[in-house]
């Protein structure tokens, strides 16, 4: 029987996708995308890709395609050290600067619409995509090492390995932490709230133009940081659309369950408010951008024990669903796909057991969590209020820099990096030529 795979189709899961596609695994793998939408929409507003991600891109063919997207004045990285973000303390009337991130690469601003797009044009014909197909449990593997996957509609399915890339609401998370917490352990994979709501809108540029000419935001990622609030702008498609995401955050609340609509629409009266007082800049952007606004209670989880148990694993938001304050959830899920993709390479070209990919797996990526540095929420910065115009500029200074250290892996190591580290675990056997005949896994 062929190795068969099934999972999400996600940015995490299609990039899986595309992955495997360019691997040349037909001969040795199955592949099959089980998602609960009745179709594959472009759907979303603006994603940030930081070098590590890009290189990973880049290796799969699909810079030229992304190239065509980008926004006036930003650049493929090339070694050169340029602005990524721009760091402003806004909650006064009139800004200050905080710090300029540069760093020899680029943080590069897509409508996330445009990358589900150019991934799916990239998927093999050989990847099957089952649409609603909603799954709601599954069967842990039995001697034979299949999962059997269960679906609302009365469906069932078998495979060798199931990647669960199926978002926050992960249905294989929920099931995969049950089976496997140790004794007396307490652990949820339920998502919890971080206290913090995001309100995310888009403006076209020459609106915001029209109202401040030279405004950050035209050209550069700002985000303009306040007490228990920040802002973060850039521009995507080509320039033409500013994406403006604004956060609130009670701290109090962090790791509660939110008794509330995880997304709503608002209107401008609710946001408005929040940034009153602020500088020039921003209330313009929230005047002219928050006509209808979305406003989205921001949930993680709490860090899992192990993101792969057996022939079932996690991927992306399914296995470490974070805050977006780092902009680098998609580029997180991008990693765990690529890895994942060379993992399976090996294991089945070199005749090695699932249980050993799914180890090898676990052990490299486990992320790290981000605090709320840009709400002065940080240690040492307790005491920093809003509309404080007089903050100690060594302070600031110092709050640049652990902003510099809470950021510096994305751009000073690379994804491959950690896979290489782990090669020597896979010892290199041909993979006899008669077994191309013979079934494949599915996954």
């Amino acid at each position: 029987m062929p190795l068969r795979m099934g999972y999400g189709g996600g940015i995490g899961g299609l990039t899986l996708a595309v992955a495997l596609s360019r691997l040349d695994l037909e001969n040795f793998i199955e592949v099959d995308i089980y998602e609960s939408a009745p179709e594959l929409t472009q759907v979303g507003a603006g994603i940030t890709f930081w070098p590590r991600a890009w290189k990973i891109l880049q290796k799969l063919g699909l810079e030229e395609a992304l190239v065509r997207h980008l926004s006036p004045g930003q650049h493929v990285p090339d070694g050169k050290s340029r602005l990524g973000f721009q760091f402003r303390k806004a909650d006064q009337s009139v800004g200050v600067p905080i710090h300029d991130l540069v760093f020899a690469g680029a943080a590069l601003s897509f409508h996330r619409a445009s990358v589900q797009e150019i991934l799916l044009e990239n998927i093999s014909p050989s990847i099957r995509c089952h649409l609603s197909n909603r799954l709601v449990s599954y069967s842990p593997a039995d001697e034979s090492g299949e999962v059997k996957l269960f679906f609302e509609d009365g469906k069932t399915v078998n495979c060798d390995l199931l990647v669960g890339a199926d978002g926050l609401k992960s249905v294989v998370r929920k099931q995969f932490v049950a089976d496997n917490v140790q004794p007396g352990h307490v652990t949820s994979g339920d998502p919890v709230w971080t206290g913090t709501f995001a309100y995310r809108c888009m403006i076209e540029s020459n609106i915001v133009s029209q109202k401040v000419p030279g405004h950050h935001a035209l050209k550069t990622p700002v985000i303009y940081c306040g007490k228990n609030k920040h802002l973060v702008v850039y521009p995507i498609l080509q320039g033409r659309v500013i994406n403006v995401v604004a956060y609130e955050s009670d701290l109090s609340k962090e790791g509660s369950i939110y008794d509330g609509p995880s997304f709503q629409d608002v209107t401008k009266d609710d946001v408005l408010p929040l940034f009153g007082e602020w500088d020039e800049e921003v209330r313009v952007l929230v005047e002219v951008s928050m006509e209808k606004p979305s406003r989205w209670a921001i949930h993680t989880i709490d860090p899992l024990e192990s993101y792969a148990s057996g022939p079932v694993l996690l991927l992306g938001d399914a296995a470490h669903a974070m805050a977006p304050h780092q902009g680098n959830g998609a580029g997180q899920a991008i990693e765990d796909a690529y890895i994942l993709a060379h993992l399976i390479s090996k294991t089945v070209r070199n005749q090695k057991a699932i249980s050993h990919l799914t180890q090898i797996y676990d052990a490299v990526r486990r992320p790290f969590a981000h605090g709320l540095l840009y709400q002065f929420n940080a240690p040492g910065f307790e005491d920093i209020q809003e509309f404080d115009e007089n903050v100690n500029k060594d302070k600031l200074d110092r709050l640049a820099r652990l902003i510099i250290g809470d950021w510096e892996y994305a751009w000073m190591t690379t994804a491959e990096e950690e896979l290489g580290r782990h090669w020597r675990c896979f010892k290199p056997r041909p993979y006899p030529a008669e077994d191309h005949e013979s079934p494949k896994p599915s996954i």
